[in-house]
């Protein structure tokens, strides 16, 4: 009885630790995938206790230095204007800034992109950006998104 269970634990004890308890074994994802969730944070810009703006965005640096090594800190951006018709964020007078300093380039980028296709979230809304800005060597860097009118939100992200 005894060796029974122990064969029967055992048995337990090396199919629990196996790769298939792994949390992505249910998706079809790539390793840049899984590793794009650990380096992308969300805030909200409210006013008057409704949310006005989203703002995500995934510190590409971090997700793979093989693909994403250059001299500038690199961050795909998504912006989604809630009550608003026009979802460009220059036109909604609203700028980027990483540790104070402006963005080197803004691109906007497609819902289609291939170069971002594993990494961009199903948000048919909003828009995406690829933004730039030139190397930082702090520990911590803090991405900001504001406006004329005092909105803001902050992301921060370790180096």
């Amino acid at each position: 009885m005894f060796k029974n269970l122990f064969l029967l634990f055992l048995l337990f004890l090396i199919t629990a630790c196996g790769d298939k308890n792994s949390a992505f074994r249910y998706f079809d994802k790539k390793d840049i995938e899984a590793n794009s969730v650990q380096f992308t944070k969300k805030v909200d810009i409210l006013n008057n206790g409704e949310v006005e703006v989203i703002f995500i965005s995934t510190y590409l640096n971090k997700i793979n230095d093989e693909i994403y090594n250059d001299e500038n800190e690199s961050f795909l951006v998504s912006i989604f204007f809630t009550n608003l018709e026009e979802q460009d964020i220059n036109k909604n007078d609203y700028e980027l800034l990483l540790n104070k300093k402006e963005a080197t380039l803004i691109e906007k980028i497609e819902k289609d992109d291939e170069r971002f296709k594993g990494l961009m979230m199903k948000n048919y809304w909003g828009n995406y950006y690829l933004v730039k800005f030139d190397s930082i060597t702090e520990g911590r860097i803090s991405l900001e998104l504001f406006d004329s009118k005092s909105s803001r939100a902050i992301l921060n992200f370790e180096k």
